[in-house]
């Protein structure tokens, strides 16, 4: 595209240049671009690619939300255990089975671990593929907002 989505991006964790690029367009609310990163994001499922840059700001940043001081979390953990059940409820059921197999590491919860979320992905048809980028994407937005 020939145009830039002006946007100062909160999550410093979606590192990946393209992943940042899809997200500024989604909140930008531009459809073409949405859709060009889309699919870019849906066949790009390599270590440190798109989808998993999304998924790791995704987590990161919702990891934020779900601290609370009367429960203090183990890691390793899943995303899917650490997480309200009132989010959970939210995802769609794709979502939920990535979440159940990415797992939060580090001392403080502070790394993602996608590889096993990453080749389930790789297993899922395309349409349950476009469902968890479009649950992760409403998170990264909702964040950024």
């Amino acid at each position: 595209m020939g145009h830039r989505h002006p946007s100062k991006l909160n999550n410093t964790e979606v590192s990946h240049a393209r992943a940042r690029w899809l997200l500024r367009a989604e909140l930008a609310g531009c459809p073409e671009c949405r859709t060009e990163g889309d699919r870019e994001a849906l066949e790009d499922l390599a270590a440190r690619g798109v989808f998993d840059s999304l998924m790791t700001g995704f987590v990161l940043a919702r990891l934020q939300h779900w601290r609370s001081p009367v429960r203090r979390p183990e890691y390793p953990a899943t995303a899917y255990r650490l997480a309200p059940v009132g989010e959970r409820d939210f995802w769609r059921g794709p979502t939920q089975h990535c979440m159940r197999v990415c797992l939060v590491e580090g001392p403080c919860g502070t790394s993602v671990d996608t590889a096993s979320a990453l080749r389930e992905l790789r297993l899922m048809p395309m349409r349950d593929r476009a469902l968890v980028l479009d649950d992760i994407m409403d998170g990264l937005s909702e964040d950024e907002s």
